[in-house]
């Protein structure tokens, strides 16, 4: 019996354009609430951003943001909260700084308070990143911010993931990991930390286990959170490697409701 359903929201709960079917989705919400079920927005995205989407929508949602960093549960209460070491985050950005391949990189540090780019207020792509991240600040050297550290967002414009990602997990091993964002580029955390971790909490808090949950993904960074579940799906529109590694596929797309269709499901 499906208790708790997990979604993903970039690619999977959301369409291309960034929303979904807020009508239908309320009359759901309103029906798992009766059922005593519980939905958990899980994403790679803060608090803020999340809260907005769901702005239109009245009823019980728990957040688990910053791919686990910050997980927020259904009262708006702070359950979880794992903050990168001050020192060991001064280390990774000086290892980003003098490293050639990550040369040019956009650098998004995500903290409790605010959050802080190296590019230029008047640039492209630090008015594009405004619409994930509320309140961000231009800073000629993030080494200066003193803020508490959820999560460092990490993209450049051209060439893989794969390898960068490799490369920095092997140099951080046991302090820091990245994962991949899907946004070509990199989301790094505490060491462990992850939106499975982030569920268990929820679930540890509500006395349930990951067998009553089902999840939704697109990304790399869903796939401990999908493996582990009782039914983890990826997305028909799932990123390849994805794709690859998981058993269930939504029936269809994030741009035809997908989650919604097999939230459908549990509620019949």
């Amino acid at each position: 019996m499906i208790k708790v359903i997990a979604s993903d929201m970039d690619g999977t709960f959301l369409n291309d354009e960034g929303t979904f079917a807020e009508k239908e989705f309320q009359v759901q919400l309103d029906q798992l609430k009766d059922k005593g079920m519980h939905f958990v927005s899980a994403s790679s995205n803060q608090y803020q951003h999340l809260l907005g989407l769901f702005k239109n929508i009245s009823g019980p949602i728990s957040y688990i943001c910053n791919n686990g960093a910050l997980v927020i549960d259904e009262r708006g209460v702070i359950v979880g909260e794992e903050i990168i070491d001050h020192p060991v985050l001064r280390t990774a950005l000086e290892y980003l700084e003098s490293e050639p391949q990550f040369a040019g990189a956009e650098i998004i540090l995500v903290g409790r308070n605010g959050t802080y780019c190296n590019l230029p207020a008047d640039s492209k792509r630090f008015q594009a990143s405004q619409y994930f991240y509320e309140n961000m600040q231009s800073m000629a050297d993030l080494k200066l911010v003193f803020d508490s550290i959820y999560k460092l967002d990490i993209t450049w414009e051209a060439g893989g993931v794969a390898k960068r990602q490799s490369d920095f997990n092997h140099k951080f091993s046991g302090r820091l990991a990245a994962t991949s964002s899907g946004m070509n580029g990199l989301d790094v955390m505490v060491d462990g930390v992850s939106k499975l971790t982030g569920l268990e909490t929820l679930l540890a808090n509500w006395s349930l286990s990951l067998d009553d949950v089902a999840a939704f993904g697109d990304n790399g960074n869903d796939f401990e959170m999908i493996s582990a579940v009782k039914d983890g799906f990826a997305m028909k529109n799932s990123a390849a490697d994805l794709l690859a590694k998981v058993d269930q596929i939504t029936e269809k797309t994030n741009n035809e409701q997908g989650v919604q269709q097999q939230i459908t499901k549990y509620l019949s």
